[in-house]
């Protein structure tokens, strides 16, 4: 890229994301290249004392015949069996198959090992062809199913796993040293996960005061090295800063009698309470626009109040009020017969507070406990989706009716055992998609109109966060273009703005900007139907524009289902039983040109190329699946109008 188009792109994202984060990420540039940063956190040969002892007191204990009582058979069975899996040597990272542990990094050498700042700045290997599948096993994540099987059963088999990885960990990982110490937000989750391992193992034969201690030197070591580098975290003003605010937060209160404890405390303190008064959208969506992270949030508030009401200084109730409006717009994304929910946005794979059955997919807990920590009741029944809100030491609250939860800038609409959501907001921080207008479908327990995911942040083309486009949406795009302008692999610019202009019990319509430079609008509405659903888009000219020719792209991505397809109607059976018939057709000023079937980047029905990106579903990172992705292009003159009808039959 030029100088000229580098200054061009710097000018439109400050434009748009505003000074301050462009400043910040400068001036962190500056202290990687200037060795300001390698100066404020040198590199360590060894981790020294801390000063101070682990003091365990954040969870709350389930008893042993609890956590029984609370799972079923299958459960436990499973959670022994993952934690069978972590002694063999192999973890389930972004809650996919097993694969072997690795804590040590590449070319590993005591002497030789980088600091830190070399792998920012392009000097040493990480080892990887992604840095997160280096960072995601030396998160510790892996140490919640640990902890969890050590309590239900008292094997003493988990604790010294956890303290012989701990140890493996250590020895290779010096204090700063090593593509580990690389993310401020990577050290800061690991504190999380020692707070839980040191208190969950307290008890244990392998637990010995001098591991203990040891486990009380890197967390002070692991606090030490958030500071330096919060500007970087501020420029980002995402779920970096909230996961290093709380790192810093549980360290000083796991370290009380340490020398920097009441530092830690108050900076994590005014950095967290203050992130969340900015990243909570006044509807409760997350900044990020994604499900997950907007999970990873509420995980990290629910930390950060557990550990606020053990210090005795809750959460202020102005933030309570930000984060009860956050589990209203969480609930409506969640099917709650499944507990899955909407894979709106980046997902990078992240739970950094495990503490339930169900796997990575499994929302309720989360709902269940933020409901019950700020949201002032609880609407499911009592079931093993408890556990969390146990752990956190969040008392069962008189239960309410589930449309309780229907809250929140998510726009949804339920029709019996299906419901649909149409994506639509204006945007006050920079999207994670281009995702305007998505519609996503669920029909008993299953989304049958879905959202790609991401599959993977670094990767050769095509596979470098190319999921997060306009055309792999359940939406439309218009003359090949996409409504914003991808800038780079997590930036997009020239923002297209949402505006609902009706919304009720049955209908929901909205429009969006994304084409306002070529004159144009798309509309859709979203409306319930006698036997299913009926989504409308419509092309309109603006005011300085004529009613020329132009093409419009649909698409929806489908489950990877037995199919038949009969002119312009796409019939797919339900696993379950019965049937999904998805019927497009042109309308006003349309013709329907094409209609093309895609299935793990090859085409089915149709003529043409397709994108090896086409008919790919990601549940979570660096894992993708087959899916169906059925497309329809259309062209005519302004207004051009065309429909799909989908049709459920049990």
């Amino acid at each position: 890229m030029s100088l000229f188009n580098r200054m061009a792109l710097g000018l439109q994202a400050a434009l748009e994301l505003g000074w301050q984060p462009v400043l910040r990420l400068a001036c962190y540039r500056m202290g990687l290249k200037s060795g300001w940063y390698r100066l404020r956190t040198p590199p360590g040969e060894a981790y020294s004392p801390a000063g101070a002892s682990f003091l365990p007191g954040l969870f709350t204990i389930p008893t042993q015949q609890t956590l029984r009582d609370l799972l079923s058979d299958q459960q436990a069975q499973a959670l022994l069996a993952e934690a069978d899996e972590i002694i063999q040597g192999k973890v389930r990272l972004f809650g996919g198959a097993p694969v072997p542990l690795s804590l040590v990094p590449a070319h590993f050498s005591t002497r030789n090992l980088p600091h830190w700042t070399a792998y920012e700045l392009g000097k040493a290997d990480w080892g990887a062809e992604d840095p997160k599948l280096v960072w995601e096993g030396a998160r510790f994540g892996w140490v919640f199913a640990l902890g969890r099987a050590y309590l239900l059963t008292g094997d003493e088999r988990y604790p010294v796993t956890f303290w012989q990885n701990f140890e493996v960990f250590l020895e290779a990982n010096p204090p700063n040293r090593g593509p580990n110490w690389a993310s401020a937000q990577e050290v800061a989750l690991r504190i999380a996960a020692f707070c839980f391992a040191g208190q969950v193992f307290t008890g244990a034969v392998s637990s010995t005061p001098q591991r203990m201690a040891r486990l009380a030197d890197a967390i002070a070591a692991h606090a030490r090295r958030i500071p330096p580098t919060l500007v970087y975290a501020r420029a980002q003003a995402n779920n970096h800063l909230l996961s290093e605010a709380l790192g810093l937060y549980l360290a000083g209160n796991a370290l009380p009698a340490h020398p920097f404890a009441s530092r830690w405390k108050r900076l994590g303190w005014r950095v967290f309470t203050q992130a969340l008064a900015e990243q909570i959208e006044p509807e409760g969506e997350f900044t990020q626009h994604s499900l997950n992270y907007h999970r990873l949030m509420l995980h990290a508030a629910l930390l950060f109040d557990c550990a606020a009401r053990r210090a005795g200084a809750p959460i202020p109730a102005t933030i309570r009020v930000l984060l009860a409006r956050a589990v209203g717009w969480y609930a409506a994304c969640i099917d709650i017969p499944s507990g899955q929910a909407s894979n709106l946005g980046a997902n990078d794979g992240a739970c950094i507070l495990p503490l339930f059955s169900g796997g990575f997919r499994e929302h309720r807990p989360t709902l269940q406990a933020g409901l019950r920590a700020f949201g002032g009741a609880s609407s499911l029944p009592a079931g093993a989706w408890d556990e969390l809100s146990l752990w956190l030491g969040l008392e069962t609250l008189t239960h309410s009716k589930e449309g309780n939860t229907r809250n929140g800038s998510a726009l949804r609409i339920d029709s019996g055992d299906s419901w649909a959501s149409l994506r639509c907001l204006g945007y006050r921080s920079r999207p994670s998609h281009s995702d305007q207008l998505h519609v996503d479908l669920w029909w008993r327990g299953e989304n049958i109109a879905r959202d790609a995911g991401t599959y993977r942040y670094t990767a050769p083309p095509p596979w470098d966060n190319s999921l997060s486009a306009a055309c792999l949406h359940n939406t439309v795009t218009i003359d090949r273009r996409d409504p914003m302008w991808r800038a780079g692999k997590f930036l997009w610019l020239d923002w297209a703005q949402g505006q609902v202009l009706t919304a009720s019990a049955d209908q929901i319509t909205a429009k969006h900007t994304g084409y306002r430079r070529s004159g144009l609008i798309h509309r859709r509405t979203l409306r319930r139907t006698s036997d299913g659903w009926m989504v409308e888009d419509t092309i309109l000219p603006e005011q300085h524009n004529t009613a020329e020719g132009h093409s419009a792209l649909l698409h929806w991505l489908l489950p990877d289902w037995d199919w038949q397809l009969e002119d312009s109607t796409l019939t797919l059976s339900h696993p379950g039983g019965g049937s999904l018939r998805i019927n497009i057709q042109a309308d006003i000023g349309a013709t329907l040109q094409s209609l093309r079937l895609a299935r793990a980047g090859s085409l089915l029905v149709g003529d043409g190329e397709i994108s090896p990106l086409q008919g790919w579903f990601s549940p979570t990172y660096n894992l993708k699946q087959p899916a169906l992705a059925f497309l329809a292009q259309f062209s005519g003159s302004l207004p051009l109008r065309f429909c799909t009808r989908w049709m459920l039959s049990d």
